[in-house]
């Protein structure tokens, strides 16, 4: 490789630097059981691997067989692969547009499998890809994918990335413009407001900062892109539905059964604890997970709002927090993104017992014990971060730091559990670090640390490792972990991987969402429930694992349908997912309907019929970069309009209509299924089923639009994606990043739903 020539080919993120460059051959693994078919090759350790997404599970046995480098098209180092691969020491780039190359099956520009390719990752953000001279590309006229999002949406997802709104940046800064603007104290926290209910005020000033916090936490893992293994979205989408839906009933269960004295002690498990889930992660994702599912199924049109089950969750959430600090600012956001938990005791164990490395070996051998570890935990908890917790950083005389890490292997609330079988519930590190360059430190809300820059472990100098065999094994029981067993444990880790992985790639997709939802459904309330020893009780008496029926509406339209994929990055993106309650208002001017309903419908949008800045001026829009958007007056002076508009005119006036277009609906649905898993050949021929099916919807748009005359427009934006899509732009048959057939198709039967104030379990087509 020494005399190989090598040439640019694309740039991408690294994810930690490295002055050395890593070279080998190129592999393109675009599902599971490509993965293990490679894993069972000869090659693995001297092969650069490149993938779609950055997600962590999809390449779980690649990691652990030990790659030579990793690429990604989609994904930010801040996502769940890319923490992977710095505990790994794994080379990785992320993020990668290539300029030349061949194409995949779904018509990406990549290297060919086997040519030569280069990473150079020693500058930061960027890194390159270079390959061999000659390397195969692919011919003229060859098709091209369609890119991930067209220029003007990516500019505006990419204001949306870097500050909230398009106005509100990430970090202190942010945390400090944000609370500036709102109203009440409810983010201190006190003895006194533990035992209150907390005014519409607070509730609302708590759902809009959760707004910004949320994103401050996940905006980057909102590129990360998707897996091969497990549907992430479809499967938080659904679950958030069921939180919000049974989650209020639970929490006033154990409010009653043990006080609000006893909420407040559940938190301070943080404090006395190590290896536990009653943490950071979870006392966040508790509450905010009843507030973002209450902005999913409104909507989704599927609920009525319930204010007083906000109001429980956040209190509950604040009681919790409150025995996490013992009082004060509530969020690490709020507190320079320190979170120094552990009660001194447990540092001054950690001193004692830690174990500093002189050896290059012990690092090595200790970095590969973590990452072997964490793998399993992304795994056993379906790719999300409910297997992991950090705390830190606790300052060291030397002038050093420690991170405390919990890495959950066991759980016995999920069947699938009894394949990691063999391991402790938790293992904790009590990691020191002497850095010897400046170290931006941030530990967020989420319990997740991260550095700039970004390789952090370079600056690792020792350890002590400790065990939690069960949920409930005493604080004083915690062990600590010679080399032998922690040898142990990394095998016994990497056994389990080997045998969770093809059973997750062998479940259906359904089974996948469905074992996802009921990850974060039971972890986010489990460690609060068994604490206060309610955990038996609510799955005995009261169904715990019941799917409520709103939940399963919401799964045709979020899987189904397909808008899970695009609806949750828009509400956390957009700070829209946590709708404040609404506030009492006189109706806008009528004259302002058109506009208001378009950015209902929509979300947001470049551009609004009617006079913008009066709208704004009226405080019913605000401008960001990315688009206009609904105010809270907006949305409510929406609702008051639209109400009018429903009684100045007869519903069944148009039911017959609406009941034509429902029989044709149906059939497009079948007809888009079709059209993503068609070659060619068949996308050709449905091309000729969709135009039937536009023009059978037409009578009954025209119908509509007698009454309604605003109907109109959709026969006419029908018209121009159906010629486009025709025209060879296959994009505008079903993409959800242009105007295409389906965009514009769900936008109607959305606007039917609104404008008839039904719900989609009325419809009875979800």
């Amino acid at each position: 490789m020494l005399d190989t020539a090598f040439e640019a080919v694309g740039t991408g993120l690294t994810v930690f630097t490295d002055d050395t460059p890593v070279e080998g051959p190129v592999r393109w693994l675009d599902s599971p059981q490509a993965v293990m078919e490679f894993v069972a090759s000869d090659a693995v350790k001297d092969t650069i691997v490149l993938v779609r997404g950055g997600t962590t599970t999809f390449l779980t046995p690649a990691l652990n067989a030990g790659v030579k480098g990793v690429l990604t098209l989609q994904g930010a180092p801040e996502s769940h692969l890319g923490i992977l691969t710095r505990e790994y020491g794994i080379p990785c780039v992320m993020g990668v547009t290539f300029d030349r190359g061949v194409r995949s099956a779904r018509g990406e520009v990549i290297p060919a499998d086997g040519a030569l390719v280069r990473l150079d990752i020693s500058a930061a953000p960027q890194g390159t890809v270079l390959i061999e001279a000659g390397a195969p590309e692919a011919e003229e006229g060859t098709p091209t994918a369609p890119p991930a999002m067209d220029a003007e949406t990516l500019a505006q997802v990419q204001v949306l990335l870097e500050r909230f709104g398009g106005e509100v940046p990430h970090g202190t800064a942010g945390d400090e413009q944000f609370r500036a603007g709102l109203t009440s104290g409810v983010l201190h926290l006190d003895d006194a407001s533990m035992h209150r209910p907390l005014t519409d005020a607070e509730v609302n000033d708590l759902s809009r900062y959760a707004g910004w916090n949320m994103w401050d936490c996940l905006a980057a893992r909102a590129t990360e892109g998707e897996s091969g293994l497990i549907p992430r979205q479809e499967y938080e989408s659904v679950s958030f539905v069921q939180i919000w839906q049974r989650y209020p009933e639970f929490l006033r269960l154990i409010t009653e059964e043990i006080g609000v004295d006893g909420v407040v002690e559940l938190g301070r498990a943080s404090r006395r604890e190590i290896g536990t889930k009653a943490n950071l992660l979870h006392s966040w994702a508790l509450g905010f997970g009843v507030a973002f599912g209450r902005g999913v199924a409104l909507e989704l049109g599927l609920t009525e709002d319930r204010p007083e089950d906000l109001r429980e969750a956040f209190a509950f959430q604040r009681r919790l927090y409150h025995g996490q600090w013992g009082g004060g600012p509530m969020f690490t956001s709020m507190r320079g993104y320190r979170a120094q938990l552990l009660e001194d005791h447990w540092l001054r164990r950690f001193d004692d017992e830690v174990t500093f490395f002189t050896e290059p070996e012990q690092r090595r051998d200790f970095q590969r014990f973590s990452a072997s570890t964490e793998m399993l935990g992304f795994l056993l908890h379906f790719d999300n971060r409910a297997g992991l917790s950090d705390t830190g950083p606790y300052p060291t005389a030397d002038g050093g730091f420690v991170i405390v890490r919990d890495h959950f292997l066991q759980e016995d609330a999920y069947q699938w559990g009894q394949l990691a079988e063999g391991l402790p519930y938790a293992v904790t590190q009590a990691m020191y670090f002497k850095p010897d360059e400046p170290l931006d430190l941030q530990l967020v809300d989420i319990g997740t640390l991260f550095t700039e820059p970004a390789n952090y472990l370079r600056h690792l100098k020792g350890a002590a490792v400790y065990a939690r065999d069960r949920w409930d094994t005493p604080a004083d029981r915690i062990r600590l972990l010679d080399p032998e067993e922690m040898r142990r444990i990394q095998v016994a880790c990497d056994a389990g991987c080997s045998r969770l992985y093809p059973h997750i790639a062998g479940m259906s997709k359904r089974e996948k969402i469905m074992a996802g939802a009921k990850v974060y459904y039971t972890d986010f309330l489990l460690p609060y429930a068994r604490g206060a020893g309610m955990w038996n009780r609510l799955v005995g008496e009261l169904d715990f694992f019941e799917l409520d029926p709103v939940t399963s509406q919401s799964y045709y339209t979020l899987v189904r349908d397909g808008t899970a994929a695009a609806l949750v990055p828009r509400l956390f993106l957009t700070g829209t997912g946590f709708p404040p309650l609404p506030e009492a208002a006189d109706p806008p001017d009528p004259e302002a309907f058109d506009a208001l309903h378009t950015l209902a419908l929509r979300g947001m949008a470049a551009e609004l019929p009617g006079d913008g800045a009066a709208l704004e001026a009226a405080g019913l829009v605000v401008p960001t970069p990315a688009g206009w958007m609904l105010t809270d007056a907006g949305r409510t002076g929406h609702e008051q309009l639209l109400a009018a508009e429903r009684a100045s005119f007869d519903r069944a006036a148009i039911a017959p209509a609406y009941d034509r277009f429902l029989t044709v609906n149906g059939k497009l649905k079948v007809l888009c299924v079709s059209w993503q898993a068609g070659d060619a050949d068949q996308r050709a021929a449905l091309l000729g089923e969709l135009e039937d099916l536009v023009d059978r919807a037409r009578p009954a748009i025209r119908r509509t639009a007698k009454v309604l005359p605003r109907f109109g427009r959709y026969d006419e934006r029908l018209s121009v994606a159906l010629g486009r899509a025709l025209g060879g732009e296959e994009g505008y048959v079903l993409s959800p990043l242009c105007e295409s057939v389906h965009t514009v198709w769900m936008e109607l039967h959305e606007d039917y739903l609104m404008t008839q104030g039904i719900t989609r379990e009325e419809e009875g087509s979800y």
